[in-house]
Protein backbone atom coordinates (compact mmCIF):
# COMPACT_ATOMS: atom_id res chain seq x y z
CA UNK A 1 0.00 0.00 0.00
CA UNK A 2 3.12 2.70 0.64
CA UNK A 3 4.32 1.61 -2.85
CA UNK A 4 1.22 2.85 -4.30
CA UNK A 5 1.09 5.76 -2.42
CA UNK A 6 4.72 6.94 -3.15
CA UNK A 7 4.40 5.65 -6.63
CA UNK A 8 1.03 7.87 -6.75
CA UNK A 9 3.07 10.95 -5.79
CA UNK A 10 5.91 10.53 -7.81
CA UNK A 11 3.24 10.53 -10.87
CA UNK A 12 1.58 13.48 -9.55
CA UNK A 13 4.85 15.20 -9.13
CA UNK A 14 5.79 14.13 -12.90
CA UNK A 15 2.88 15.90 -14.04
CA UNK A 16 3.30 18.79 -12.38
CA UNK A 17 6.74 19.55 -13.67
CA UNK A 18 5.96 18.52 -17.13
CA UNK A 19 2.93 21.31 -17.39
CA UNK A 20 5.24 23.82 -16.17
CA UNK A 21 8.22 22.88 -17.91
CA UNK A 22 6.01 23.75 -21.24
CA UNK A 23 6.40 26.47 -23.96
CA UNK A 24 5.43 30.16 -23.44
CA UNK A 25 5.71 33.54 -25.40
CA UNK A 26 8.80 34.85 -23.26
CA UNK A 27 9.08 38.39 -22.42
CA UNK A 28 6.77 40.66 -24.28
CA UNK A 29 6.49 44.23 -25.31
CA UNK A 30 4.10 47.00 -24.50
CA UNK A 31 2.42 45.30 -28.21
CA UNK A 32 2.10 41.90 -26.75
CA UNK A 33 5.39 40.54 -29.27
CA UNK A 34 8.81 39.82 -29.15
CA UNK A 35 11.46 38.27 -30.88
CA UNK A 36 11.82 34.73 -31.75
CA UNK A 37 14.97 33.94 -29.99
CA UNK A 38 15.81 30.97 -32.93
CA UNK A 39 14.73 32.92 -36.11
CA UNK A 40 15.42 36.76 -34.72
CA UNK A 41 11.64 37.26 -36.58
CA UNK A 42 9.27 39.21 -34.86
CA UNK A 43 5.80 37.80 -33.73
CA UNK A 44 2.59 38.80 -31.43
CA UNK A 45 0.94 36.45 -28.90
CA UNK A 46 -2.06 38.33 -27.56
CA UNK A 47 -3.84 42.00 -28.24
CA UNK A 48 -3.17 44.90 -26.18
CA UNK A 49 -5.31 47.71 -25.35
CA UNK A 50 -4.60 50.38 -28.44
CA UNK A 51 -1.63 52.85 -26.83
CA UNK A 52 -2.76 56.35 -25.31
CA UNK A 53 0.40 58.10 -26.03
CA UNK A 54 -0.98 59.31 -29.67
CA UNK A 55 1.65 62.21 -29.92
CA UNK A 56 4.83 60.27 -29.04
CA UNK A 57 7.36 61.47 -31.95
CA UNK A 58 8.34 58.19 -33.12
CA UNK A 59 5.67 54.65 -33.26
CA UNK A 60 6.84 51.47 -33.83
CA UNK A 61 4.15 49.14 -35.07
CA UNK A 62 3.17 46.07 -34.44
CA UNK A 63 5.09 44.75 -38.11
CA UNK A 64 8.08 46.17 -36.17
CA UNK A 65 8.00 49.55 -38.15
CA UNK A 66 9.35 52.89 -36.78
CA UNK A 67 6.74 55.61 -37.88
CA UNK A 68 7.82 59.56 -37.31
CA UNK A 69 5.52 62.36 -37.65
CA UNK A 70 6.30 62.70 -41.28
CA UNK A 71 4.91 59.03 -41.85
CA UNK A 72 2.05 59.32 -44.09
CA UNK A 73 0.41 56.25 -41.61
CA UNK A 74 1.80 57.93 -38.50
CA UNK A 75 -1.94 59.37 -37.29
CA UNK A 76 -3.70 55.83 -37.93
CA UNK A 77 -1.11 53.54 -36.08
CA UNK A 78 -3.49 52.30 -32.62
CA UNK A 79 -0.94 49.17 -31.41
CA UNK A 80 2.88 50.96 -30.94
CA UNK A 81 5.65 51.43 -28.37
CA UNK A 82 6.55 54.78 -28.10
CA UNK A 83 9.51 56.19 -28.95
CA UNK A 84 11.76 60.10 -28.53
CA UNK A 85 13.21 59.13 -31.58
CA UNK A 86 13.43 57.55 -34.98
CA UNK A 87 17.35 56.55 -34.21
CA UNK A 88 16.29 54.75 -30.60
CA UNK A 89 13.29 53.32 -32.51
CA UNK A 90 15.81 51.34 -35.00
CA UNK A 91 17.90 50.41 -32.01
CA UNK A 92 15.49 48.65 -30.57
CA UNK A 93 14.80 46.63 -33.36
CA UNK A 94 12.82 48.25 -35.71
CA UNK A 95 13.36 49.38 -39.50
CA UNK A 96 12.16 52.13 -41.91
CA UNK A 97 8.63 52.07 -43.60
CA UNK A 98 9.40 50.68 -47.25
Amino acid sequence: MQCIRILGAFLLMQGFVASTAGAHPGALDANGCHYESASGAYHCHKDVKPNSKVNSPVKKSRENVCHDKASPNYKTIKYFIAYQSMRECLTSGGRVPE
